[in-house]
């Protein structure tokens, strides 16, 4: 087990190099002052580590003399020899051959001698003789004690964790495997050397040893302190969890500690996923809007940031309605990540620049927050979960004297937060011309929401997320009918082309302000597909469901019961339900809605199981 361990470490170590002599090789050498903190002290050393190719190496010396190791340098026959608690390394100058304690161990690189001095790669020689080390993004941490048991106890969710937690005298590591469990009781792992890939209920991720990036459903994110193996367990920071999960994380009078990791339990189940390709799909060529309920998108600037929002506050985006009515039917979608630093307040607010009273009502929405990493799964499908089973909570309405604004909802977003919300309401008005403006804003600190000026935060070019008003929040389209026993077909949904109705051209916000919509985020979209069954038989059919330009997620109605569609990678994967015709003639009824973070068109495949 050690021997793998050490094998391990010097496959993966960051911080090795090959062998130098010639001046053309010396000159990729780069010195990097990078501190070294062990045991709380910077390593005191002649000359800065060095890096070459992206490696950092340290003189023996002073890496050994942190450590209290006894070290010899043979120059006869080029050789470091490290020896500490009854270790004995043999480190060959030249020569990716290693010893620890007579075991043959190979380097993936050698020691190199560079200006008089021989540097050693730092992770290996720390790792070999039972240290800890960790790269904070800033600073290199060795701690020469091992990982300690920890004195309090740690709960998840209620949950009490058995196994010890564990300390290094800084920091404090909780057991992975049972932090998992104890978050989902569907965890299942699969573990190498280095590295650990977790599949949960909803979504998965990727850790590795020794390294602050962990890849969550294809994204990557990065943690304060990288995970850490110790035989079989691996250890991960406190910080590292609320990072991760968006935990929430406080202390009794014993010092124990609490995270609090909600996970989103979902109605509908989610479709299975398998690797199966669909058919290449035809545009949906007619498209129509059903209703008349004016849409605003806010979703750009997406991310909210110090160059963003420059000023700590503005208004997100905007919808300002003129006009000879008494009632006005509204909806509002938004997509945000705070970056800004702190907590951030988003809201939507209404303006009344009318002589005349107004109110909101029937206000109905939903919101999810999430580190963004879990956005697909704790805030996307959400969202879309509860537009199709029409599960949204209600408000009490929201009078708006004349010449006054008011708040119609406010959302409360820690930093490095992803806020998705849904929200729809009237606006009422009993005579007169209709004079008001629909807003979202935000700030990063408590204020007086109708003082943020109604001037547009900038568009962020770079992320072409949508912005704007259309009318229109439900979109219809009649399949051609599918023959049972016929060949499979398919139909391109949402495709950006035939069916792009959210246009800036077609915007009811004015051009300069406006980003189109070619995923209909905020939009249901109904299909209804005739079905003619002539074989007098009862037969089943198949609809597969697949990302067509990127990875997809979303909700599905079929004949009024509600499905999710997990994350699905584009055109390899697809999910997947069955469905019975009994009779010569039947119609379902379908009606999608892209959860925010899914990218389109969406590929509907209709076959007949054989």
């Amino acid at each position: 087990m050690l021997l793998n361990k050490i094998i391990g470490y010097a496959v993966i170590a960051l911080l090795s190099l090959s062998f130098m002599t010639t001046d053309a090789q010396a000159s990729s050498v780069r010195p990097v002052h990078i501190p070294i903190i062990t045991n709380g002290k910077a390593l005191q050393a002649d000359v800065p580590p060095i890096m070459v190719q992206n490696r950092i190496l340290v003189p023996f010396r002073a890496i050994a003399q942190s450590t209290g190791a006894n070290v010899h340098w043979d120059a006869t026959t080029r050789r470091v020899i490290v020896q500490k608690n009854k270790k004995t390394i043999i480190l060959q100058v030249q020569s990716r051959a290693t010893t620890i304690n007579g075991q043959s161990v190979t380097l993936d690189v050698p020691p190199i001698i560079y200006k008089g001095h021989t540097f050693v790669p730092v992770r290996f020689v720390s790792e070999a003789l039972d240290a800890n080390v960790q790269w904070t993004g800033q600073e290199v941490r060795i701690s020469w004690n091992a990982l300690q048991r920890s004195t309090f106890s740690v709960y998840v969710n209620q949950t009490k964790i058995e196994s010890h937690a564990m300390t290094d005298g800084v920091y404090t590591y909780i057991p992975l495997k049972q932090l998992l469990t104890a978050i989902d009781v569907n965890i299942d792992w699969i573990e190498t050397n280095e590295t650990m890939t977790v599949r949960l209920s909803h979504g998965q991720m990727m850790i590795t040893a020794g390294k602050r990036e962990v890849i969550v459903d294809n994204h990557e994110m990065i943690t304060p302190l990288a995970p850490i193996r110790v035989n079989d367990e691996w250890y991960v920071s406190a910080s590292w969890v609320m990072t991760v999960f968006g935990a929430q994380m406080t202390r009794n009078g014993n010092n124990d500690l609490f995270f609090s990791i909600p996970r989103t339990t979902f109605r509908s189940p989610l479709l299975p996923v398998n690797e199966t390709a669909i058919t290449v799909p035809q545009h949906v060529t007619t498209p129509s809007m059903a209703d008349g309920r004016r849409l605003l998108i806010s979703d750009n600037p997406e991310v909210l940031t110090a160059a963003t929002v420059p000023l700590g506050q503005a208004t997100l985006a905007l919808d300002d309605v003129q006009g000879s009515f008494q009632a006005m039917d509204h909806r509002v979608f938004g997509w945000h990540v705070n970056n800004l630093g702190t907590r951030g307040t988003v809201a939507m607010i209404i303006d009344n620049r009318s002589a005349n009273d107004i109110i909101v009502t029937n206000i109905k929405g939903t919101y999810r927050t999430s580190p963004n990493s879990w956005g697909h799964y704790d805030v996307g499908l959400p969202l879309a979960e509860a537009i199709l089973h029409q599960s949204l909570a209600t408000a009490q309405a929201v009078k708006v004297k004349a010449g006054t604004s008011a708040v119609i909802q406010a959302f409360d977003v820690s930093n490095n937060q992803l806020l998705g919300f849904l929200y729809d309401f009237t606006v009422q008005q009993e005579s007169g011309i209709a004079n008001y403006r629909i807003r979202t804003v935000v700030t990063n600190a408590a204020a007086n929401f109708s003082t943020i000026s109604p001037t547009l935060a900038p568009i962020d070019s770079y992320a072409t997320h949508p912005r704007g008003v259309w009318k229109g929040t439900t979109l219809e389209a009649t399949l051609p009918t599918y023959t049972i026993d016929g060949e499979p077909v398919a139909y391109s949904i949402s495709n950006g082309k035939t069916d792009h109705l959210l246009s800036v051209a077609n915007a009811l916000s004015h051009p300069s302000e406006t980003v189109h919509n070619p995923g209909h985020y905020g939009l249901t979209y109904r299909l209804s597909l005739p079905i003619q069954n002539e074989t007098g038989e009862i037969k089943t059919i198949r609809l597969r469901f697949s990302g067509r330009g990127g990875a997809y997620c979303g909700a599905v109605k079929i004949n009024g019961v509600v499905y999710l569609i997990p994350p699905l990678q584009p055109i390899t994967q697809s999910a997947y339900i069955d469905y019975t015709v009994f009779s010569n003639q039947d119609v379902l009824s379908l009606e999608l809605m892209h959860a925010g973070g899914a990218a389109l068109p969406l590929g509907v495949e209709v076959s007949t199981v054989k």
